[in-house]
């Protein structure tokens, strides 16, 4: 008579045991997952001479400022680059001899402007009233983009056609998709309204 092997125990056995050998000990709180506070707690004496523990919500307020900085320079950085990309294509659509030194000038001068907006804006930027502020921004941006590159001479068009483009990108950018299929449905209506034309 043959003897049976024991069946290996699958791994969420081992897991579900592993599991049990925990939370007899109970290393963890169990409102530790309920409650996202920082893992720095402050202990403070109170004036009747008890001892009292807080979590230490400077710590957090000051890693969401720096995390909103930094994500408003990530952000700057490309935008910068999209400017100073469009400022080269405008030259280069007009056959103008390219100055790299300007154009550099202009987008080293763009940056500190747009991470401020950035900043100013990101933080909030699923609120309501920023979202119809992005909105607004895509409108005009895009139709006066649309209205320069068609009515203006070539020297405005170069001058106001980089910022303009930027701006009406970040806005859509940041944007719900319903709002910014409405704004660029506001810019085609324009567009085609206006008559005006790609070449």
């Amino acid at each position: 008579m043959a003897r049976k092997s024991p069946k290996p125990k699958t791994l969420y056995e081992i897991a579900a045991e592993r599991q049990a050998d925990l939370q007899k000990g109970q290393p963890f709180a169990p409102s530790a997952s309920k409650n996202p506070t920082p893992s720095v707690i402050t202990n403070r004496i109170n004036p009747n001479g008890n001892l009292s523990q807080e979590p230490d919500t400077e710590i957090t307020d000051a890693t969401s400022s720096t995390t909103i900085f930094a994500n408003a320079v990530f952000t700057s950085l490309p935008l910068s680059m999209l400017h100073f990309t469009l400022d080269v294509l405008v030259h280069h659509q007009y056959a103008l001899s390219i100055s790299w030194s300007s154009i550099f000038r202009r987008t080293l001068t763009t940056f500190p402007a747009l991470l401020l907006i950035v900043y100013m804006l990101q933080s909030r930027s699923q609120h309501l009233y920023i979202q119809l502020l992005y909105l607004v921004m895509s409108i005009a941006a895009g139709c006066y983009l649309v209205y320069v590159s068609n009515e203006e001479p070539y020297f405005a068009v170069m001058k106001r056609a980089p910022p303009l483009g930027t701006l009406w990108i970040w806005s859509v950018i940041e944007m719900r998709l319903g709002w910014a299929v409405v704004g660029l449905g506001f810019v085609g209506s324009f567009y085609w309204g206006g008559g005006y034309t790609i070449f």
